[in-house]
């Protein structure tokens, strides 16, 4: 089956997590690129969606909440919601057993994606141990869309002015913007040294700021760290990204806040323990990387000498 070349209607398939959708940026930029007069939405979280209908590479989002299966009505809907769009084309760069429900929903569509029922199946050679968006580029690629633009996720247009929430923190630009939490159900993604990291920039003069979600609250308040709300309310993601606009580098663990600054043209370290190497997520491209099978083994003095090489070349 060949692939239309001028489709009207595009669906793009998304559900999450953050560094996920982040990562794929670059590949719906290229969508748009290919297409430059086609409508295309994106089906994400919820929270996600709020996010990405700033892009300038879509037309539409449509939230879609991950529910129990047996939630009828929530599927009915969302289905009843979809078959409306009159899709001609379906790229799914989730590839998950959630995602391959559209698919179903959406059968009289062109669809790419790695499951039996897709149109132009993309056979993903997990053996290879490519970065995420490197598959999905492939994914394209496998359907004719044009990657060699570049793929490179590029959030910049998603930034909002923070200048009011730092002034009224009492926070100059120029401060170490720290991430050490992670999503509450992947704990060894925690760095374990943030607290004595603070203090060793506080003694080369350099203030630490943090900006938590729910996940994070308790482990931001037992830092030496100026702790950064919007009011009573963490910042959004588009917050967390004007962040980069004054912050000096970077230092987070392997999640989605993390993975947000380094597709918005900051500076920084990321730590990787065992769970996913950096190179599968393309971090690697853009921020210096300390990867140890154990988090906890990489030293405060091992960071401390990456951010010597970021300021180095300030």
């Amino acid at each position: 089956m060949q692939t239309p070349s001028e489709p009207k209607k595009i669906l793009i398939v998304k559900l999450g997590a953050l560094g996920d959708v982040i990562m794929a940026e670059g590949c719906m930029r290229c969508v748009r690129q290919h297409y430059p007069d086609a409508h295309i939405t994106l089906i994400t979280e919820p929270l996600y969606a709020r996010f990405m209908e700033a892009s300038p590479h879509l037309d539409a989002v449509l939230p879609y909440k991950r529910l129990s299966r047996w939630n009828f009505a929530h599927l009915w809907a969302t289905k009843k919601t979809l078959l409306a769009q009159g899709f001609d084309l379906v790229i799914d760069m989730q590839n998950s057993s959630h995602s391959r429900r559209f698919q179903k929903w959406l059968g009289s569509a062109f669809i790419s994606s790695t499951s039996s029922r897709a149109s132009v199946r993309y056979n993903r050679d997990a053996s290879r141990r490519l970065a995420s968006r490197d598959y999905l580029a492939e994914q394209l690629a496998s359907i004719g869309v044009d990657v060699s633009v570049g793929y490179l996720s590029d959030i910049t247009w998603a930034v909002h002015d923070v200048a009011p929430i730092l002034q009224k923190a009492g926070v100059s630009d120029g401060f170490a913007f720290l991430i050490p939490g992670s999503a509450a159900r992947h704990p060894l993604k925690r760095w374990p040294h943030y607290h004595q990291l603070a203090e060793a920039l506080t003694a080369r003069g350099i203030i630490s700021v943090t900006a938590p979600g729910p996940d994070d609250l308790d482990l931001c308040r037992d830092l030496p760290a100026t702790m950064l709300k919007d009011g009573d309310k963490p910042l959004t993601f588009n917050q967390v990204i004007g962040l980069g606009q004054h912050c000096r580098f970077v230092i987070g663990n392997d999640t989605g806040p993390t993975h947000l600054m380094a597709a918005a043209a900051t500076k920084g370290v990321a730590l990787f323990g065992g769970h996913s190497p950096a190179s599968n997520t393309g971090i690697d491209k853009v921020y210096q990387v300390l990867e140890k099978p154990d988090l906890e083994t990489i030293t405060v003095d091992d960071v401390m000498t990456r951010i010597d090489t970021l300021m180095t070349s300030d």
